[in-house]
């Protein structure tokens, strides 16, 4: 296993970008946890990322103190997010009319015990039913770069009680609305087929933001004289002529 043996000198001005958002004790765990994650070659469990850091060195805690850290630590999640994310618009030098892609999908994380928050059984369409935790996940993208944004961990409505939040209510809440991206800019929201919903768009819509998504062709599609059709027939209605191939490059379009 590789061994922490104190925070390398070269990602201190990164981390202190973060140092207001957390208290002094809390800050030092802060980039202990997050430069361990990124060493350590095991399951990112509190007990590995502890290991991962060298006993000799002079800053380490004991684990529970990461554990509480994490766990019940007084800071603002979005906060952090949205700070990563400015740091990320910032080294791209972002200017107006620059496109920014938000890619939201869910990922599944097998697990064996039953006592992992949302943990339950859940359908993998490349596995078949599995133990696990399901977590909605959100990618930026901007420049043909991208960095991981969020995560949230989807709870089942019988787990959660009345906190209970759909998949699509969480990318709406908890992803897409907090983000602020820089002025000028255009963000597009990208999700699969599954997502598609008339809930997500308008929420998309209404922030001002684009989509691209895939939609299946049976889904059905509202027309402007008020017409409600399935996308299969709808599609039948155009030529092939009609139908231009749209490829998103870094942070314009290019049509073919």
């Amino acid at each position: 296993m590789n061994k922490l043996v104190r925070v390398p000198l070269k990602l201190n001005p990164y981390l202190a970008s973060f140092s207001d958002l957390f208290t002094r004790p809390s800050y030092v765990s802060f980039c202990h946890v997050t430069t361990t994650i990124a060493v350590c070659d095991k399951s990112k469990t509190v007990f590995n990322l502890h290991e991962t850091m060298a006993d000799d060195n002079k800053d380490k805690k004991g684990r529970s103190s990461y554990n509480w850290f994490i766990t019940n630590g007084d800071w603002d999640e979005d906060e952090i997010a949205q700070r990563k994310a400015d740091l990320f618009f910032e080294e791209l030098h972002l200017k107006k009319d620059n496109r920014i892609l938000l890619i939201i999908d869910d990922t599944y994380n097998e697990k064996k015990g039953k006592h992992t928050e949302g943990v339950g059984k859940f359908f993998d369409h490349s596995k078949g039913f599995i133990w696990g935790n399901n977590i909605v996940t959100s990618v930026l993208q901007a420049k043909g770069l991208f960095i991981p944004h969020k995560a949230k961990i989807y709870v089942k409505k019988e787990d959660a009680g009345t906190d209970f939040k759909s998949k699509i209510q969480i990318a709406i809440k908890d992803i897409i609305k907090p983000l602020k991206i820089p002025a000028g800019t255009k963000l597009m929201v990208v999700f699969d087929s599954w997502w598609y919903s008339a809930m997500l768009i308008k929420s998309c819509r209404d922030l001002g933001y684009h989509i691209t998504c895939q939609i299946k062709s049976n889904k059905k599609v509202l027309l402007n004289n008020q017409d409600s059709l399935p996308v299969k027939a709808y599609a039948k209605r155009f030529d092939k002529e009609d139908f231009k191939e749209i490829s998103i490059k870094g942070h314009y379009l290019e049509i073919k």
